[in-house]
């Protein structure tokens, strides 16, 4: 059984199966409210859901939740709200078809890994993960990236990978969704969810983390490599393998 099939298995009953129209397709991880065209919405949605169960893993329980669009004016691309065992909704603040690719996944991200670790977690690694989401943004995120490292604009890793709230520069983001890139290069989305739940649920603490997950002796070992990664043009296939270990 795949991983799709499992989470229809062991989370849901599905509320709609084999379904001989578009139109009457029913979700049955999220609900969606403010658009015509829902059952088009909801089937995106799940397919967020599989990409992210086939790259990460299959979260062990699920909530149903709202996903609502208001239709823009709020100051913010979208947002995600918990409260903990669940996800309230989630938030997006644009067009379906702006949000496709973008928003809408970058804020299902946060809902699905609010599931997979059974916890919120580290905001810097959160933002870098629902970034890394966005397939239709990933090489303008790049992109980005590159000239504000170019120009001068970002600040060591130990001012942000602790913060608890967001700063003024999108520095959160940015720098956020780089370090997940290049995590992801060296040992895959997999790999990335075990350091991930590790550092939320076991060790809690990151430069064991680095170390046990990613081999680096020292947080600066780790800062360094991320650099040299931006520097060389973010190439992912440039990045030196990681040979993986038993750390549990």
């Amino acid at each position: 059984m795949n991983r799709r099939d499992f989470l229809f298995a062991a989370l849901v009953t599905p509320i709609v199966s084999n379904v001989a129209s578009a139109d009457e397709y029913r979700s049955n991880f999220v609900e969606v409210f403010g658009v015509s065209n829902r059952a088009e919405v909801e089937r995106e949605c799940d397919a967020i859901i599989f990409r992210l169960c086939d790259r990460y893993g299959t979260p062990k329980n699920w909530v149903k939740f709202p996903v609502v669009f208001t239709g823009g004016g709020r100051g913010y691309a979208g947002c995600t709200y918990y409260q903990k065992p669940r996800v309230v909704r989630v938030e997006i603040c644009q067009p379906f078809a702006s949000a496709r690719g973008g928003t809408l996944d970058h804020e299902i991200t946060h809902a699905f890994f609010f599931y997979l670790l059974n916890n919120s977690f580290s905001l810097f690694f959160n933002e870098g993960v629902a970034q890394n989401s966005e397939y239709n943004q990933r090489e303008r995120l790049r992109s980005t990236v590159y000239r504000r490292a170019s120009n001068g604009e970002f600040v060591p890793l130990t001012s942000l990978v602790n913060r608890s709230s967001y700063d003024g520069a999108l520095l959160v983001y940015h720098q956020g969704f780089s370090v997940v890139d290049f995590l992801i290069a060296r040992g895959g989305s997999a790999w990335l969810y075990e350091f991930l739940d590790d550092l939320t649920n076991g060790t809690q603490d990151l430069n064991e983390c680095l170390k046990r997950f990613y081999g680096y002796s020292s947080f600066s070992d780790f800062e360094t490599d991320w650099w040299n990664y931006v520097d060389g043009g973010q190439n992912r296939a440039g990045v030196e393998p990681l040979i993986k270990k038993v750390v549990k």
